[in-house]
């Protein structure tokens, strides 16, 4: 699932002013898919975790032996879940909650979905059409850029003839129509970490 080989991947990078140093490679889109679930699954624990230890320290002295029995039976199990899941994260790709990661994606494509006979987009990523492959960081990122500034601009009718230029870039350079729905889906990420020096 990972593996840490150079394939002209960097070894460090720099974003803003904060250095990052590679701890994983993750390989194939199913791989990358469950990475990015299993840390907003690992950070919704951890929300649910600081949510519930408030509620425990909140309970005023009142508060009957069974119901801070109860809070108490609450966060130990999610503290379970919690320790588990960084173990697995820990693993499987270098994971340790005393780090800010960055996931690179270094090749991605861009999936349109198919319709189905209604004429509603289909989940199943096996029937969706292949509209643009990003084999760099930076091509996605320049994707994502304009895609984000056709976003911004749709809200803004004095700028009509921007967010039209905008549209037509995006589909000349990447068959990406705001009217049609896409997957995007990471095959190859890079995964950094902090770097300590």
């Amino acid at each position: 699932m990972t593996k840490i080989l150079n394939h002209g991947i960097p070894q460090r990078i720099v974003r803003d002013t904060q250095a990052f140093q590679l701890v994983a490679l993750i390989e194939g889109a199913a791989a990358n898919t469950q990475f990015i679930n299993n840390l907003q699954v690992l950070g919704q624990q951890r929300q649910l975790l600081a949510e519930t230890q408030r509620k425990l320290a909140a309970l005023p002295s009142s508060a009957s032996i069974e119901s801070r029995a109860d809070v108490q039976a609450q966060l130990l199990q999610i503290e379970n879940l919690v320790t588990k899941n960084v173990e697995f994260m820990t693993k499987h790709y270098g994971y340790s909650l005393d780090q800010n990661y960055l996931l690179n994606p270094v090749y991605s494509v861009l999936l349109q979905k198919a319709l189905d006979d209604q004429g509603k987009p289909v989940e199943d990523e096996a029937r969706a059409t292949l509209e643009a492959e990003f084999q760099t960081f930076e091509s996605y990122d320049a994707f994502q850029g304009l895609r984000q500034r056709a976003s911004d601009l749709a809200t803004n009718t004095a700028n009509k003839t921007e967010f039209e230029a905008v549209k037509a870039d995006l589909i000349e350079k990447y068959a990406f129509d705001l009217d049609k729905h896409y997957i995007l889906q990471v095959r190859k990420g890079a995964l950094y970490a902090t770097a300590t020096n």
